[in-house]
């Protein structure tokens, strides 16, 4: 008998969390899975789930050869016949691939990436408040200043604490909050802006906790979606969520449909939001970013699976039905998770600094080091403290599944080394995993 002829998705950023579960739904609905990234030895390769993997250049440093690269991909992995071949990307390369989707589609491969003419309304960051503007959403006061004087013009109408964050950029790095004039001050002349897109978007502070608005959409109507929250972050109070709690998207679908519609959005997308809690109180716009989201796992775990709807959408049959969401549902990356803990204990407390202290005397021989480390050890009020946060992270995460490596999947775990890896070589967590001060 002919060996079936079945469809191929070729996925981009192999090495991450959000290609893993990706790759999991569509082989799991029939569907031959490809890998592609910039390094070797990632994530995706070692999974069950993904078929091959190609080398592709860096799309940061070389986008063109980036793009000729995928299209040289689609020329050796094409299925035969009429087979579905989509190109679905998963992280900030995606606006590199909606640029240039003419020309993926000419090499044969179905682009599942929002429209171009979409994502410019949203991206660069200082778009952002004329798109929120146009239509009609609650959106914090921003100024995006070119100079000193622009910034001290700004601040007399401003309200602190203020929000400042890169014009471009993912995963919240170079984020910072700033309680007064004189710390942004300072925080600006520590490294200053030499062009105008250097200098950071300056933003009141919303009220309220952070809300992830995850959609999928076609030319503008919403056809899937779901909302989690970050119970924990790595790093705490500003970091990527390490442990999320699916909720009641109903106080922020309204406002997201409107901003949706005025984009005429078709594809996935994830929408920052903060809010209050309170019922009176509408959800303030943060960020829409054009692409996956780091919680994929939580979302298709709620419920909503995201690559699979979308592929069907980009293949000709639409989502008809909103999936329904399991709300309650919670995720944990666990190592994170717990470090966030710690970490959180380590910022309001002198205990891991005062331990610091005395271990660097204790390696110096100090006669007395034993002693005073000992005593720093068991420090009974700054312990307490931590092992009461370490047990409070515990309890938050026992009945959450896991968002890492799956039990059926094993051979995931080599891609692990790519994590380990990023922090031996560059000290810093990948980018997906990570919010940079």
């Amino acid at each position: 008998m002919p060996r079936e002829i079945r469809p191929r998705v070729l996925l981009t950023y192999s090495r991450s969390l959000m290609a893993l579960t990706a790759a999991q739904s569509l082989s799991d609905h029939g569907i031959d899975v490809v890998g592609c990234d910039s390094v070797d030895m990632t994530v995706l390769q070692f999974s069950k789930h993904c078929r091959g993997h190609k080398l592709v250049a860096d799309h940061r440093d070389d986008p063109d050869a980036f793009i000729e690269d995928l299209i040289k991909a689609a020329d050796a992995l094409r299925p035969r016949g009429d087979a579905p071949f989509v190109l679905m990307p998963i992280f900030e390369e995606t606006s590199i691939i909606a640029r240039h989707a003419g020309r993926l589609r000419a090499a044969g491969l179905t682009v599942a990436a929002p429209d171009e003419r979409s994502i410019i309304q949203v991206e660069p960051k200082d778009k952002l408040p004329a798109a929120a503007e146009g239509a009609g959403v609650n959106f914090p006061r921003t100024v995006h200043p070119d100079s000193k004087s622009a910034l001290e013009a700004a601040l007399e109408s401003l309200n602190f604490p203020l929000i400042t964050k890169p014009v471009r950029g993912v995963g919240g790095r170079g984020v910072a909050r700033h309680d007064s004039a004189a710390k942004l001050k300072t925080w600006i002349d520590a490294k200053p802006p030499q062009t105008r897109a250097e200098w950071p978007l300056v933003q009141e502070a919303a009220p309220g906790d952070d809300y992830c608005f995850c959609a999928l959409c076609e030319n503008g109507e919403l056809r899937a979606w779901m909302t989690y929250r970050s119970l924990h972050g790595f790093p705490p109070k500003r970091g990527a969520g390490v442990l999320r709690e699916t909720v009641d998207s109903a106080p922020f679908r309204e406002e997201a449909a409107k901003l949706l519609r005025h984009l005429n959005w078709s594809g996935v997308c994830e929408i920052d939001y903060r809010w209050t809690g309170k019922p009176d109180d509408k959800p303030s716009l943060i960020e829409v970013n054009p692409r996956f989201w780091a919680g994929l796992f939580q979302s298709v775990a709620s419920g909503v699976d995201f690559p699979w709807l979308l592929y069907r959408q980009v293949t000709g049959d639409p989502v008809l039905e909103p999936p329904r969401v399991t709300i309650g549902r919670r995720s944990k990356v666990p190592l994170l998770a717990f470090l966030s803990a710690a970490q959180a204990i380590s910022e309001e407390e002198a205990y891991f600094k005062t331990l610091s202290e005395r271990w660097d005397k204790l390696a110096d021989r100090d006669q007395k080091g034993f002693g005073a480390f000992i005593s720093g050890l068991f420090d009974v009020k700054s312990l307490g403290a931590y092992l009461k946060a370490l047990g409070a992270t515990r309890e938050q995460t026992a009945d959450a599944a896991t968002d890492f490596i799956p039990l059926d999947d094993p051979g995931t775990t080599l891609g692990v080394l790519f994590v380990l890896s990023s922090l031996i070589r560059r000290g810093e967590l990948p980018p997906e995993l990570r919010f940079d001060d």
